[in-house]
């Protein structure tokens, strides 16, 4: 089972509208299946070049742990490990706050990213989105 279009782009729609009310202009939101392939990805006109990168870097890293990458972020603060673990990746792990897991009834779905803001901004901002939608984001 893997999250929808439709409920992708839904995502998607409140996590801008949610980033509009805290006045953050520049972000990128990516939406992922539970195998960590883009189901969707959307940048503001003021997003740079590493936005849609990082967004889905930080979802992959939270499906991978099955975590969120905030959690993940206190977790892994020995640089050693974090470039170990960037190694083992490929460079694919990317311990910052803002991806979390998808789950609808209690089944993993997907994963889903904000980059743009502080970390724990763009936490609270995706998990919001997500509530607003139905799903839940595991810690």
């Amino acid at each position: 089972m893997s999250i929808t279009l439709a409920d992708a782009q839904a995502v998607a729609a409140a996590a801008f509208a949610g980033a509009a009310k805290v006045n953050l202009n520049v972000m990128s939101v990516v939406v992922t299946d539970p195998g960590g392939h883009i189901r969707l990805a959307m940048r503001s006109d003021a997003q740079g070049t590493f936005g849609i990168d990082t967004a889905l870097g930080k979802a992959r890293t939270a499906l991978g742990f099955n975590r969120s990458s905030l959690l993940l972020a206190k977790t892994f603060v020995d640089p050693c490990g974090v470039a170990s673990l960037n190694g083992a990746t490929n460079g694919a792990f990317l311990p910052l706050g803002g991806g979390v897991v998808v789950q609808k009834d209690g089944v993993t779905v997907g994963a889903a990213a904000i980059s743009g803001g502080m970390p724990d901004v763009d936490d609270q901002l995706i998990r919001a989105a997500l509530e607003a939608c139905g799903f839940t984001a595991l810690a």
